[in-house]
């Protein structure tokens, strides 16, 4: 799974969300900037995710340059499970599912950028083909883990205010346009 098609599957994640509802009136203006929050985290994530795989992108498949992308996945990685267990529980009657869920993503993603480094560790001579095929399976799963949280997002639709939510944040928007 290509570094664009990760991020299209960020982008679907949000747009699923966005379609999901959880909270009530009196915290819509609480739930959108917990919303806010969250599509920032995953706009910069995005961003970073993009810009750590261009020279693998563009064909550049030496050593360095997949070491130099893991590098920069990884530390976009740490950045959005940094920006996500800042947030607080969305107030919301379903807030402990949904912070379940990113928190699981999380999890994911870093386990799986531990199988890009393992991979990356064992190049040697030829072995760079290896290594690639290692860190292609690492994205895809990487993107299964997306979708797998946005099947659980989806399953949240219960309350309007959370769809509301991300419907009027910007930064939301940003990811589902």
């Amino acid at each position: 799974m290509s570094v664009s098609r990760l991020s299209a599957v960020a982008a679907v994640l949000v747009v699923v969300v966005a379609a999901a509802g959880c909270g009530s009136q009196s915290t819509a203006d609480k739930t959108k900037a917990w919303a806010d929050d969250m599509c920032n985290a995953l706009v910069d994530w995005q961003s970073n995710v993009q810009a750590a795989g261009q020279k693998v992108s563009q064909g550049d498949l030496s050593k360095a340059s997949l070491q130099d992308a893991a590098d920069g996945v990884s530390d976009a990685n740490r950045q959005l499970r940094d920006d996500l267990d800042s947030l607080d529980k969305p107030p919301t009657p379903t807030a402990d599912e949904a912070k379940s869920a990113l928190n699981k993503l999380s999890q994911e993603l870093s386990t799986n950028v531990d199988k890009i480094r393992e991979a990356l560790g064992n190049i040697s001579g030829n072995g760079v083909s290896a290594a690639v095929a290692a860190v292609g399976a690492a994205v895809q799963a990487m993107g299964q883990s997306f979708q797998d949280t946005s099947a659980k997002l989806q399953a949240l639709e219960k309350d309007d205010a959370w769809s509301n939510a991300f419907k009027s944040s910007d930064s939301c928007q940003k990811l589902s346009g």
